[in-house]
């Protein structure tokens, strides 16, 4: 027979199980992607550290809606999805990239932790993370050590995107681009979807991060700033 201090027991390790399996927190460094699992028939909250705009892959294999200004609901309309998500945060700049999929091991609500990004976030060395760059091209406040030069440089020219470079900021083992991008198609709506334009500079580095003033260009706006991170 099982007495009910046993049973006590057993009851709350359940809970403590269930409570482990059924959410996820994530300490993000800003270097990996976010890894967001979904499935079939049911919902994955995505609770972000800040409000925050996102932009998908492939946005019709997604149903996605704002439970509020930091969490997003996440339903997929097939049962496999590999696809990357990206978010910025409308609060620090910050851009968050994911991982959506329905081969990692499901669970209905993922909570994201950033605790170190902020305007003067850096890495070791001094030099400033890959967030703080980004957020300090998007502010015009050039970091210490970094020297700014005016170009014209195309980058990209194969519809629906042209960009166009507008200024090189440049640091030891680090660089960031400003750069305008314009629709090809004005008539058309066109996502920004940065896993879709890879913008290689090999004396730069890789390209770390690209975030984007508006992520949707069409008939009203042509065209919007964008901003890239190289590092080696």
């Amino acid at each position: 027979m099982i007495s009910d201090s046993t049973r006590g027991v057993a009851a709350s390790m359940l809970a403590a199980t269930l409570a482990s399996v059924q959410a996820a927190g994530i300490e993000w460094d800003g270097t990996s992607y976010l890894r967001v699992p979904v499935k079939l028939g049911a919902d994955t909250r995505l609770v972000m550290p800040e409000p925050f705009d996102d932009v998908w892959e492939h946005d019709d294999e997604i149903s996605a809606s704002l439970l509020d200004a930091r969490t997003l609901i996440i339903r997929p309309r097939t049962a496999r999805i590999e696809q990357r998500l990206t978010l910025r945060g409308r609060d620090s700049g910050t851009l968050y990239l994911a991982r959506v999929s329905s081969s990692l091991p499901y669970t209905p609500l993922v909570t994201v932790h950033a605790p170190n990004f902020g305007r003067g976030a850096t890495e070791l060395g001094g030099r400033p993370s890959v967030p703080a760059l980004l957020r300090a091209m998007m502010l015009g406040a050039v970091p210490p050590g970094f020297r700014v030069e005016k170009t014209s440089r195309v980058l990209l020219d194969q519809p629906p995107y042209k960009v166009v470079a507008e200024q090189l900021w440049q640091s030891f083992g680090q660089a960031g681009v400003i750069a305008r991008i314009t629709s090809t198609l004005p008539q058309r709506t066109i996502p920004i979807v940065p896993a879709n334009i890879q913008i290689q500079i090999p004396q730069l580095g890789a390209l770390r991060a690209f975030a984007a003033d508006d992520y949707e260009l069409g008939p009203e706006q042509t065209s919007s700033r964008v901003y890239l991170v190289y590092g080696r």
